[in-house]
């Protein structure tokens, strides 16, 4: 199965390039392209921005994309008039020659031109900006200046405010995403709106190239209702790129042996609507990077520390994914179907901690997932929008420990373990397994919107998540709760009104409904002579509402306040493990909390040149059930629980500077305190169940960081040595202060328990030709080599080297 679903993958990925490939020749064949960027005086890029060139009986226009880009192929020579229009902005003309087969760049500067239209005061601003100034809490990251670089979507997120990823190891790790304190799947991330979770474990935040992504919108406690979640703290919605023709090339080589390859192309036939989009890429490395590992004996007794060589973290993964469909059409704004392959092959280096080292556990995955996209604005009337998506995800992985009576220590030496008589022992590494999961996802969303007048509207959202999950294991082909079944269907109803009384103030309430239905199996009276294991069935219904606002004290100056009552329901690997190291917990409730963001953003220009944002919130969280991970120090498992009550506050600032596009600086810092508010917890063990005292009561949840910020800079230089280049150099600081491994009472007077302070600086540099046509970039991460880690106490890569060569049309 698994060496036939590569081979689909590879077969679906030479068709990708075929297919861009042809749209490729296509292009070349073009007489002249007409190509630059759409800015306002402040240097802002303008996205919608018409644009037509005109003369000699031809005419062709097109609008400008999210950073402000345009571009106009197959003009025949003569003499034109360029014109660009835009609400809220003077137009301008400009004459242009085009003689021959040549490409011609010209960027355009658009000046403001406000003016009144029944008394409202209409302003042209990009997306990025109106994302920014939505009532939400909302954190909206461009893509554009950093397509050259090796970085993927989990870098991106670290440098955000409030945002704290904390891997397991390299490339292909597991890691756990933190916003505000919240972490995991109390944070939703959605793939052009539709859930990630559907596309199965093969696909990762860590495997998405950056040249792949438009924008990333944070969401920072408050959701909206149209991404139709029960997230508890945010949500994370990456927008994939949305031009109508494109072709990216990319090939990234670095330290670890590591190599990430991407290709994505999307093209677009004017005349017919027809549209074609594709995206392939691949991931690659040994992951054989030194770590400062506890050494054991035979007896598993640690003898020693040393700086040794991981030997068993080889991941490979590969994903293809092409849509084709129309747009622009009476009946669909857009019509998409696509079909996403995606499978992924990973050695098993440790358990949660560095305590235990495996050399024989691996994990795969392959999934398929066919899908539908479906979007028409003023359908049957003026005002009415509905958008439609649903994907359904098959998907296969096994987890692979059958390595009987073998063990492994950091310096790779093999030990044979036996039993009390002798005997070779029939226990794998960690616990041997050959077991299968085939898991089913189906996901929908519909979307209804209705503007009801000038000033107020109105949206329905409606989410259904279906997941069923089969488990077999070859090793134990009678366990008993492999014959239960692991399903899960959720239903999650919102509607909003939003009231916008004028360009200053808008405001959005809204309520949520979330159903739970859940089969599984749990044990029953462990321990005792009636142990058994039986079917488990939950049904829950919850109800959330909320409200968000947003008001403009001055042009520059606006202010925003939100609040949420908010569920958030156990995912289905919560619930019913992994396989390997998350062992199933069946009685995981939902999670449910209050919500609270303040905040405001400040923005100034001066001189034309120099430009200024500065922002900053406070967030408050009052969480019951908390979902939180529980990890022994030495032991390989984990599994996830409920916090009774949790209680969460912090601040965070950012702050940016650019002065014209030559320098940038911008930095932002994080201070979060999560903590047990529980002052009894309810035991129940067969050594005796009851309220207890709580013992952690007071004190931060462990493993959290909770002071962390970052400082980035960088310069760019255009027509360096030759024209139509540019020369970029940008620099990365991430700093993390010393926060604990386990509750604060029980490791404050022991090191092993606190992870340290951490600094680590990385350096970029590329330069472009032809405008970006041709590219390439060499980056250092961790340039100090600074010993760096995350959860638990895993060690990350210590200084590594990357070169990245792109191809841009």
């Amino acid at each position: 199965m698994r060496k036939a679903s590569l081979r689909l993958i590879g077969i679906l990925f030479i068709l990708a390039i075929y297919a861009i490939n042809g749209y490729a020749e296509l292009n070349i064949k073009n007489s002249s392209k007409l190509f630059g960027t759409v800015k306002s005086a402040q240097g802002e890029a303008l996205t919608g921005v018409n644009i037509i060139i005109s003369g000699n009986n031809f005419f062709k226009g097109t609008v400008s994309d999210i950073d402000g880009k345009y571009e106009i192929t197959t003009i025949p020579s003569g003499e034109y008039i360029l014109k660009a229009t835009f609400i809220g902005f003077k137009p301008i003309e400009i004459p242009i020659t085009i003689d021959g087969n040549q490409d011609y760049k010209t960027n355009l500067n658009l000046n403001t031109d406000n003016f009144k239209l029944e008394d409202i005061q209409v302003n042209g601003k990009s997306i990025l900006t109106k994302i920014s100034e939505a009532p939400f809490e909302v954190a909206a990251v461009s893509t554009a200046k950093i397509q050259n670089s090796t970085t993927d979507v989990k870098a991106i997120l670290n440098k955000v405010s409030g945002v704290r990823i904390q891997e397991e190891g390299g490339l292909g790790s597991n890691s756990t995403f933190s916003l505000n304190g919240f972490s995991g799947d109390q944070v939703k991330f959605f793939l052009d709106g539709i859930p990630i979770d559907n596309y199965g474990s093969s696909f990762s935040l860590g495997d998405i190239p950056v040249n792949m992504i438009e924008r990333i919108e944070v969401y920072k406690g408050v959701v909206p209702v149209w991404l139709g979640t029960d997230a508890l703290g945010g949500a994370v919605n990456i927008i994939t790129n949305k031009k109508s023709k494109l072709l990216d090339f990319s090939y990234s080589y670095g330290s670890f042996n590591t190599h990430r390859a991407s290709v994505n192309g999307t093209f677009t036939n004017e005349e017919t609507g027809f549209m074609l989009k594709a995206n392939a890429f691949y991931n690659y490395s040994d992951n054989n990077y030194k770590v400062n590992a506890p050494i054991t004996n035979s007896n598993g007794n640690i003898v020693n520390y040393q700086d040794v060589e991981r030997f068993h973290d080889r991941y490979k993964s590969g994903t293809v994914k092409i849509e084709a469909g129309v747009t622009n059409k009476s009946y669909a704004d857009k019509l998409l179907f696509g079909i996403m392959g995606s499978a992924n092959d990973k050695q098993v280096q440790t358990g949660v901690t560095m305590r235990t080292v495996y050399g024989g556990i691996v994990t795969n995955s392959q999934s398929f997932t066919p899908s539908i996209k479906y979007s028409k604005k003023d359908l049957f009337t003026e005002g009415l929008d509905i958008s439609f998506s649903a994907a359904y995800n098959s998907s296969e992985s096994q987890v692979i420990d059958t390595l009987k009576g073998i063990t492994y220590n950091w310096l790779g030496e093999r030990f044979v373990s036996t039993t009390s008589n002798g005997q070779v022992s029939e226990d794998g590494e960690n616990y041997r397994t050959f077991t299968t999961l085939n898991d089913d996802d189906i996901s929908s969303q519909l979307n209804l919107g209705y503007q009801i007048n000038k000033t107020s509207s109105v949206s329905l959202n409606y989410a259904y998540n279906y997941f069923h999950r089969k488990a077999f294991d070859k090793e134990h082909p009678d366990e008993i709760s492999n014959l239960f079944p692991n399903a899960l269907n959720k239903h999650i109803l919102g509607f909003a009104y939003q009231l916008n009384l004028n360009k200053k103030w808008n405001t959005t309430v809204f309520g949520k409904m979330y159903h739970l239905n859940t089969k599984a199996s749990r044990v029953e009276d462990f321990a005792l002579e009636t142990q058994r294991t039986i079917e488990y069935r939950t049904n829950t219904n919850n109800w959330g509402y909320g409200i968000a606002s947003a008001y403009f004290i001055l042009p520059e100056l606006q202010v925003k306040a939100s609040y949420e009552h908010t569920y958030r329901l156990p995912k289905p690997e919560e619930l019913f493990g992994d396989g390997l190291f998350i062992q199933a917990n069946s009685d995981l409730g939902p999670e449910q909390s209050d919500n609270y963001n303040i905040g405001a953003n400040y923005k100034y220009t001066f001189n034309s040149n120099h430009h200024i944002k500065i922002g900053g919130s406070y967030i408050y969280r009052n969480a019951n059930d908390l979902i939180h991970t529980v990890a022994v120090f030495a032991n390989p498992q984990t599994h996830f629980d409920n916090l009774s009550k949790t209680k969460a506050w912090g601040i965070e600032g950012n702050a940016e500077y650019n002065w014209k596009e030559i320098f940038h600086l911008s930095t932002n810092i994080t201070y979060q305190k999560i903590t047990d508010q529980a002052k009894r917890v309810y035991n129940e063990s067969y050594t005796g169940t009851g309220w207890q005292r709580n013992f952690h009561y007071g004190f931060r949840v462990p493993n959290m960081p909770y002071l962390f910020g970052n400082i980035n800079a960088g310069f760019s230089f255009n027509n360096v040595l030759l024209s139509a280049s540019k020369l970029d150099f940008n620099y990365h600081l991430n700093y993390v202060d010393e926060y604990f491994l386990t509750w604060a009472e029980m490791g404050s007077n022991n090191e092993d328990y606190v992870i340290p302070q951490q600094t680590s600086h990385d350096i970029e540099l590329s330069y472009s030709l032809k405008n970006g046509k041709y590219n390439i970039s060499a980056e250092c991460r961790n340039l100090l080599d600074a010993k760096l880690y995350d959860k638990f106490y895993l060690q990350k890569p210590g200084r590594a080297f990357y070169i990245k060569l792109r191809y841009n049309l």
